[in-house]
């Protein structure tokens, strides 16, 4: 027996098959781009270029976020891949901001939106956790973005870059958020351990420019003020607008395990 569809109902199901062969292209495009990279790319982020397809339809860029861990800026997408130590720094430092308020909601790679673009704070700091709604579907109830917005990168390019250059736009349309970038050393041995370990921790010292080589922090309180940087070293710690204060010894100690 067939089934005859008339009116909205055959024009949604025409709709909804074309959505879906759209979906499946640029699925096959994306996986097509990322076999074609080089193997050391894959280690921090891969840049993808989709200007070749509409990405105005919210259940589009659903479906694409559902497939990848990914952010989409403008007209390409861009896909993290965060090694061991980075995700561990992420959920320490999480942990560190939730014990702090336990009325802040505190997170790792949730979707926000801002100016239309789609983006993944490693950690954020909302001060009035977003509603339901923008929590379960981030991208079509427009999650707004972290009061204080956290980027853990790897002290070479293209991770560095990317991280850097999200706080540009965003600052675009957003002025108060508190912004702090974490660089990391790429290397393959671990930096050396504590030689002090239950000495209390002291304010850090700026530095008058950007450290050439990492661990070091970024720190902007706002989009009028002028990026401050850290060397990290042990037992010193940084404290935030919010009144958070990001201990040192709990990045150094992850980069610092044999």
């Amino acid at each position: 027996m067939s089934i005859k569809l008339e009116g909205v109902e055959a024009s949604t199901v025409t709709r909804e098959t074309r959505q879906t062969s759209q979906i499946n292209m640029i699925f096959a495009y994306i996986d097509k781009s990322l076999e074609s990279l080089v193997p050391e790319k894959k280690e921090d982020v891969a840049k993808i270029s989709l200007s070749d397809y509409k990405l105005d339809n919210i259940n589009i860029c659903e479906a694409i976020h559902e497939r990848y861990n990914a952010e989409i800026i403008g007209k390409n997408l861009f896909i993290k891949y965060d090694g061991y130590d980075k995700e561990e720094i992420h959920y320490q430092l999480t942990n560190s901001a939730r014990t702090h308020n336990p009325n802040w909601g505190v997170n790792s790679n949730v979707i926000c939106v801002v100016g239309g673009d789609n983006f993944r704070p490693d950690i954020g700091i909302w001060f009035r956790k977003p509603t339901f709604a923008q929590r379960s579907r981030p991208i079509a109830n427009s999650c707004p973005p972290p009061n204080v917005w956290i980027e853990v990168f790897y002290n070479r390019e293209p991770d560095r870059s990317h991280a850097l250059s999200k706080i540009d736009l965003i600052q675009q349309h957003l002025t108060n958020i508190e912004y702090v970038g974490i660089a990391i050393p790429y290397a393959v041995n671990p930096i050396h351990q504590n030689q002090n370990p239950w000495t209390v921790t002291t304010p850090a010292t700026p530095t008058p420019e950007m450290p050439a080589r990492a661990p070091y922090i970024i720190h902007l309180r706002d989009v009028n003020s002028i990026p401050v940087y850290y060397r990290m070293d042990w037992n010193e710690h940084l404290v935030l607008r919010c009144d958070w204060r990001i201990e040192f010894n709990i990045v150094l100690n992850v980069i610092s395990q044999p």
